[in-house]
């Protein structure tokens, strides 16, 4: 397959050379990545990705998915025409380090897809270090879970390149334009998220005061009977906080201050956070897989338990 080198090409030219389907490294193969990985695999692209160093949970998914390891991040960075990179926000910008220290001994500059729901401000920093070497850069987010690719999730993209992106794969994924502004995605991603998290932020708060009070099994119930539409809104995020709660409370510290920084109101945001943290270090969430949201709530009563 003939390589893209993108910095041999005019801004026009990035946008309409990549029709054929290119090689497709996933940095790396979480549950979201591995999901993204099928996907592809499914459309006949071929997906490459580095297992050296990675979890044994993450090995088991590229043997499992037909994602071809080529072991070292060197090789599948020679050999990949656009990079999806899929880490936790806090490793984005090391992943984004670790990609260019590669450049150094290869001609390739393939396309850099950040698909880790970052701020705003680290989306901006990345964009400065891909500047300086000639690399196209998309930011990007992923709105939804690993299972509601590709049918459900929505794939938002910003910046100058993310039309690479979306003639690549808009017959593949939901996608989102976020606009021309490279940190569109992630102010996106970060305001959307408020709506969904702040609810939940809400609804932990109340069912905190109703373990309290010794009433959390009734007031859950009116809050079904009365609330009936938020209340089956919460069914697709609610019983994921045990697992995921430390990210959920990152990603509302990194809007509230987001906000903060642009002298915007803040106060649901930076409560939000706080709930959570709150939440967090009771330890109720400790070793529990709700599987629904009632379960979820069931959880507050350990509050009470303790005193």
């Amino acid at each position: 397959m003939k390589k893209f080198v993108f910095s041999n090409y005019s801004s026009f030219q990035k946008l309409s050379i990549l029709k054929t389907q290119p090689v497709i490294a996933v940095l790396f193969p979480g549950d979201m990545g591995t999901q993204i990985a099928k996907v592809l695999i499914r459309h006949d692209f071929k997906v490459i990705t580095a297992g050296e160093g990675r979890s044994s949970r993450t090995l088991e998914n590229i043997q499992n998915s037909g994602i071809t390891d080529k072991h070292y991040l060197q090789d599948a960075i020679e050999q990949a025409d656009v990079v999806l990179a899929l880490t936790k926000p806090e490793g984005s910008l090391t992943m984004a380090e670790h990609f260019i220290s590669c450049l150094k001994t290869t001609s390739n500059r393939p396309l850099y897809v950040d698909l880790n729901s970052n701020t705003p401000a680290l989306a901006s920093s990345i964009e400065k270090l891909f500047s300086a070497v000639d690399v196209p850069f998309v930011n990007g987010a992923v709105m939804g879970a690993s299972r509601d690719v590709p049918d459900h999730a929505v794939f938002l993209v910003s910046g100058p390149y993310r039309h690479l992106f979306i003639n690549l794969f808009a017959s593949v994924f939901k996608i989102k334009d976020a606009g021309e502004k490279i940190e569109a995605a992630s102010a996106y991603k970060l305001l959307f998220s408020m709506v969904n998290k702040g609810m939940n932020a809400l609804f932990f708060e109340t069912m905190t005061a109703a373990a309290h009070f010794g009433i959390l099994d009734e007031l859950n119930e009116s809050l079904q009977a009365f609330l009936p539409g938020t209340y089956q809104d919460l069914i697709k995020t609610t019983p994921t906080y045990p697992q995921h709660i430390s990210r959920r409370i990152d990603e509302m510290k990194g809007l509230a201050d987001m906000l903060k920084n642009e002298n915007l109101p803040h106060a649901i945001a930076s409560g939000t956070a706080e709930t959570f943290e709150r939440v967090s270090e009771s330890d109720i969430f400790t070793n529990e897989k709700p599987e629904g949201v009632t379960e979820t709530f069931q959880n507050f009563k350990k509050l009470s338990d303790k005193k």
